[in-house]
């Protein structure tokens, strides 16, 4: 009778906490990956759109020619 209330108990408190959101939003991994920043809006005129963070953020970064470094090829899903 112990074990059952206390599994019952147990089930209560798993179905009430909320599920946790951990880590990143892949889009903006991704962006930090290309060495982006997710802005509102858009990009400014010095910066390159890269990528889209979520529905309301771009992944935007500057210019190569003010920071030289390659854009990484984006991996595909295999089939």
């Amino acid at each position: 009778m112990r074990l059952f209330s206390l599994i019952s108990v147990l089930l209560l408190l798993v179905t009430i906490i909320p599920k946790g959101n951990t880590g990143v939003i892949p889009g903006q991994k991704q962006c930090l990956n290309l060495k982006g920043l997710c802005k509102d809006g858009g990009c400014t005129t010095t910066e390159d759109t890269i990528g889209i963070c979520n529905h309301e953020k771009k992944c935007c970064r500057k210019w190569w020619i003010f920071e030289p470094y390659a854009t990484p090829v984006p991996k595909g899903k295999s089939n």
